[in-house]
C-alpha cells in the first residue's frame, strides 16, 4: 500500500511540475513575440490571391446565383473515398480568394496532417486569411509545431480548444491529474469536423487530419464519410465557427503554458524537419489536386438540391440536463420519418432519450423501418464501445425493430488474392466504419 501511495504522489508531483500556467505579464510578453516575429512575406499580389481555378469551388458560385430569388439553392457531394476526400480538401485550399476556416478533433502530424499544414501555410502566404482551430487531447503533437505555427505568418492564427492545466499537450501524469481534479473539463471536448472556403463552400462530416482517414495508413483504415455543400447554408457554417473561434474556451495557443514558454525562451522556433514517411504519394496526390480535370469530375457528380439545414452543437454546448442543438435537431429529423430511417454510426449505444424515441417510433400504427449499419467486433477499433452496444442490441432488434447491418473488416469484394496466406493479410488493410471521436 505505501508503494502505491508513493508512486501516487510522485506522479502527481511530476504532473504539478508542468502544470503551472504563464502568468499575464508572461502571456502577454509571449504574444509580443509572435506578433513581432510573423512573417507578412506575400506570394502574390493579386486581388484573388492567385487563387487556383476550381470546378469543386465554382459549384458554391451556380448555388448563390441560383439562390437570389430567395429560395435556396445548393450543391451537394458525398465524398466516401478517402483518396477523393483529400485531393478535394487541398484542391478546395488552393482555390481559397479570401479565408479558410479549419476546425477538427486530430490533427496529426503524419503525411496527411503535414500535406494539409503545408497546403494552409502557402494559402496564408498567397494572402489568405486562415484560421485553425483543435481540440486540445488530440492536436499537433509536438510544442514546437505549434510554437512554430504561432508565428509563422500574420495570415495564420491557431488557436486550442478547452486546454486542460493550461497547456496545449498533457502527459499522462498530467491527464490523470486532470482526471481527478476537472473530470467535467477535460471531458469537454469538441469533435466537430469543418473545413470552410471563402464562406461560400464547406466540407463538414467523420473524417480528421490523420492518414487512416484517408486511405493512407498501412495497418487499417477508417471507412468515413463527408459531405460537401455549396451554398447559402455556409453561412450558418460560418456562424457556427465564429462562435467556436471566439469562445473563451478556445485559446491562443502562445498564451498557454508549453507553447507561450518555449516561445519566451528561445522565439519562434522553425518547423520540425520531419519528412514525408512516403513523399511518392504526397507528391502524386498533391499533382493531382492541381489538375481541373479530376477536380471537374468530382464536381460532375454533385447533387443539386434545395434547402439544406447545418446542425452542429454551439461552445459548451447545453446546461447539464438540457438536450443540445445538435441532440434536437436530430431527434427532429428522425421523428419526422415517415417511411424509412437509415442510421450508420461506429457505435451503436443508444442514451434513454434515445431509446425511448425509437420505442414511440416503433409503436406508431405504420412505424417507419429503422435500418442501421455499424461496426462489427472485428472491424471496430473500440472493443468496450462494442461490448456495450452488443450488451443491448437484442433489445433493438426486439423492442425498436431494427435491422441491423455489421460490417466486416474486409469487403466482400476484396481480392481472393489478398487473402491468400497468413502474411499477406497481415499487409491488407483493414476498413473500419467511422472514426474513434
Amino acid at each position: 500500500m505505501a508503494s502505491w501511495r508513493a508512486l501516487a504522489a510522485g506522479m502527481l508531483a511530476m504532473a504539478l511540475c508542468g502544470c503551472v500556467g504563464l502568468s499575464a505579464n508572461q502571456r502577454a510578453k509571449a504574444e509580443a513575440v509572435v506578433v513581432a516575429g510573423r512573417s507578412d512575406a506575400s506570394t502574390c499580389g493579386a486581388a484573388d490571391a492567385c487563387a487556383q481555378a476550381s470546378p469543386l469551388h465554382q459549384l458554391a458560385a451556380a448555388a448563390f446565383a441560383e439562390s437570389a430569388g430567395g429560395i435556396p439553392r445548393h450543391r451537394a457531394l458525398i465524398l466516401d473515398d478517402g483518396r477523393d476526400a483529400l485531393l478535394a480538401r487541398v484542391n478546395l485550399i488552393r482555390s481559397a480568394t479570401t479565408s479558410i476556416d479549419l476546425q477538427t478533433y486530430i490533427f496529426e502530424e503524419d503525411d496527411a496532417g503535414r500535406l494539409t499544414l503545408d497546403e494552409l501555410l502557402a494559402a496564408a502566404k498567397r494572402g489568405v486569411r486562415v484560421r485553425v482551430l483543435i481540440d486540445q487531447l488530440s492536436a499537433l503533437e509536438r510544442v514546437q509545431t505549434l510554437a512554430a505555427l504561432a508565428g509563422a505568418h500574420r495570415n495564420f492564427q491557431i488557436r486550442i480548444y478547452n486546454p486542460v492545466l493550461q497547456r496545449a499537450r498533457i502527459s499522462y501524469p498530467m491527464y490523470l491529474l486532470a482526471s481527478a481534479c476537472c473530470w467535467h473539463k477535460l471531458n469537454h471536448r469538441m469533435h466537430s469536423k469543418l473545413l470552410l472556403v471563402d464562406g461560400a463552400i464547406g466540407i463538414t462530416g467523420g473524417r480528421n487530419y490523420q492518414d487512416d482517414y484517408y486511405d493512407w495508413d498501412a495497418g487499417y483504415n477508417f471507412r468515413d464519410r463527408d459531405l460537401l455543400v455549396a451554398g447559402p447554408v455556409a453561412r450558418d457554417m460560418a456562424a457556427n465557427f465564429d462562435a467556436f473561434w471566439a469562445s473563451k474556451r478556445s485559446v491562443p495557443v502562445e498564451q498557454l503554458a508549453d507553447v507561450g514558454g518555449m516561445l519566451l525562451k528561445h522565439g519562434i522556433p522553425a518547423l520540425p524537419d520531419a519528412p514525408y514517411e512516403m513523399p511518392e504519394r504526397v507528391v502524386q496526390l498533391s499533382n493531382d489536386a492541381g489538375d481541373e480535370r479530376l477536380a471537374a469530375r468530382l464536381a460532375g457528380h454533385a447533387m443539386d438540391v434545395g434547402g439544406v439545414r447545418f446542425i452542429a452543437d454551439v461552445p459548451g454546448k447545453s446546461r447539464r440536463g438540457a438536450e443540445s442543438i445538435s441532440t434536437g435537431g436530430l431527434r427532429e429529423l428522425i421523428e419526422s420519418a415517415r417511411q424509412q430511417v437509415l442510421l450508420q454510426t461506429p457505435y451503436l449505444v443508444l442514451s434513454k432519450p434515445a431509446q425511448q424515441m425509437f420505442r414511440e417510433l416503433q409503436a406508431r400504427p405504420q412505424p417507419p423501418r429503422v435500418v442501421v449499419s455499424t461496426n462489427s467486433l472485428a472491424s471496430t477499433d473500440s472493443f468496450i464501445t462494442y461490448a456495450l452496444s452488443y450488451k443491448y442490441k437484442r433489445r433493438y432488434l426486439r423492442d425498436f425493430g431494427f435491422a441491423i447491418h455489421e460490417t466486416k473488416p474486409y469487403p466482400a469484394t476484396v481480392p481472393a488474392s489478398l487473402l491468400d496466406g497468413e502474411a499477406t493479410v497481415a499487409r491488407s488493410t483493414e476498413s473500419r466504419v467511422g472514426n474513434a471521436c
